[in-house]
């Protein structure tokens, strides 16, 4: 939290990859904390304690679906609750379940050199398979159902996996569109601004992904203002 005389602001830094899991090492400050910026969150709904807005420092190339839309559904919660401008600042990259994140902001600031976009889900799924024949090696599978070893890398994937996995991807972007059009009605070209390509901040702009060109302190000026300090 960040104290200005009597006005109160939450500002959230959201660096690096976007996951659920803990960062690897409990002694490093580094990485990215979903369980503790939940709770933080959580804590802003509580109307007994001040909060004048919010403002979003996004430095992130995204992270897995399910984390992302937690943590954007977790903001916006705070901000329907609170009824405070939520502002976002994008420095390097924010792509993918970053923009997800970002979207909940009533305004978006990027610098002119930062990348965002990249709506889109992506599944990939190494296959050794050539290489384990090749040296030799041999793996036995005992399953109870013929998609439990769905995505095994020691084997080619059937005909039933590869439209099972595709249809899982489909319905993750179209939840993501869904949920980008809800917050960002107004963005331009959609079927090339959706396709999952990352954009650079001026083609963002023009295509109202963003909102503005700016730093870090100019969204911090747009959050006062929305929230009527001068």
């Amino acid at each position: 939290m960040f104290h200005r005389k009597k006005n109160v602001f939450a500002i959230i830094e959201i660096s690096g990859v976007i996951s659920a899991s803990a960062p690897k090492s409990a002694l490093s400050s580094s990485g990215f904390h979903l369980m503790k910026l939940l709770s933080f969150l959580s804590d802003l709904e509580d109307e007994d304690e001040r909060l004048d807005g919010i403002l979003l420092r996004l430095n992130t190339p995204g992270g897995t679906a399910g984390a992302s839309e937690e943590l954007a559904r977790a903001i916006d919660r705070v901000k329907q609750a609170r009824h405070v401008p939520v502002v976002a600042s994008i420095a390097d990259i924010c792509c993918s379940g970053g923009y997800m994140v970002a979207v909940v902001a009533d305004k978006i600031f990027a610098n002119r050199q930062s990348l965002t976009g990249s709506i889109g889900t992506i599944l990939q799924i190494p296959n050794y398979q050539e290489l384990a024949e090749k040296i030799g090696i041999k793996t036995l599978t005992f399953k109870s159902g013929k998609m439990k070893d769905i995505g095994n890398p020691m084997r080619d994937m059937t005909d039933d996996e590869r439209a099972f996995l595709d249809d899982i991807a489909h319905k993750g972007h179209d939840l993501f569109m869904s949920f980008v059009k809800e917050h960002r009605p107004d963005i331009q070209n959609e079927t090339e601004m959706m396709d999952g390509r990352p954009v650079d901040a001026l083609l963002a702009k023009e295509n109202h992904l963003i909102d503005a060109f700016g730093t870090y302190l100019d969204a911090y000026d747009a959050m006062r203002e929305r929230a009527g300090i001068g």
